[in-house]
């Protein structure tokens, strides 16, 4: 006979919690130990400032209407950014893992390409582009293309030809069998690509919003509040923003993961 359940939160609830704690303890320890760095003298104060003191001034932060602006501004050439890698890089990568004889035709230029520095390419898009979305867009997409395109690619690659000749024998075309069962078979190994590019796409932005100086965006508050007065508690509490995006980032595309591709065994084991 089998025994009953103790009324209480299942396994699986328990597991999400302990995960959530163990994250936030670290969290925490991180926190602790970089405050104990700074007070004990292992750092300069005008330069380290104490993780209180950035924190204080990160909340002042949030509430001054003017800072949404510039998260607004990094965040819209993030979005922008990585939705046309993604869709560019897909679609390459589809094109390439289905017919091998375009991905040799087309390597070359790849390999040649790809190991160049985006942010080398700043310079040049200045020139061309000028300082406006258009520009920062260019330069997302030049550094986050390649890991959604080989991710693809591998992905269709690895899909069961068995599966592709099961849906033929029922009278599917090539274009609805690619749409209807190999996009989807690849979808996990896509959307890896994807996650790992966001984080390069937002290191690029905000590299670039500091690398133009001014106001503009979470890297132009840094430059700003370094050159301003040396505001250093400005500038580690724009740091401490962009380390949240990113965070808020990654969550959002976890979640997408486990809600929408929760079959995956990539996804489980991840």
């Amino acid at each position: 006979m089998r025994a009953r359940r103790a009324p209480g939160r299942s396994p699986r609830a328990w597991t999400a919690w302990s995960r959530i704690a163990l994250s936030l303890g670290g969290v925490v320890a991180f926190a602790v130990l970089l405050e104990v760095v700074a007070r004990v003298g292992f750092a300069n104060p005008d330069y380290v400032p104490y993780l209180s003191q950035t924190l204080a001034r990160f909340g002042a932060l949030l509430l001054e209407p003017e800072f949404y602006g510039q998260v607004l501004d990094t965040m819209s050439g993030f979005v922008v950014g990585i939705v046309i890698a993604t869709l560019l890089g897909v679609a390459l990568g589809v094109l390439f893992g289905l017919w091998e004889i375009t991905y040799r035709s087309a390597r070359t230029v790849i390999e040649m390409v790809r190991p160049i520095p985006a942010v080398a390419l700043i310079p040049l898009a200045i020139v061309l582009f000028g300082t406006n979305l258009g520009m920062k867009t260019i330069i997302v997409v030049l550094a986050s293309i390649w890991p959604i395109m080989f991710n693809a690619l591998y992905g269709v690659r690895n899909v069961d030809p068995l599966m592709r000749d099961m849906a033929r024998s029922f009278g599917r075309s090539r274009l609805d069998v690619v749409r209807s069962v190999v996009i989807p078979a690849a979808l996990p190994m896509m959307w890896a690509g994807v996650r790992i590019s966001s984080t390069i796409s937002l290191i690029v932005v905000i590299t670039l919003e500091l690398y133009l100086g001014g106001s503009v965006g979470v890297g132009g508050m840094i430059a700003e509040a370094r050159a301003g007065g040396n505001d250093v508690l400005s500038a580690y509490a724009a740091i401490v923003v962009a380390g949240v995006l990113g965070l808020v980032v990654n969550v959002a595309l976890g979640a997408v993961e486990r809600r929408w591709l929760a079959w995956s065994t990539t996804t489980k084991e991840g």
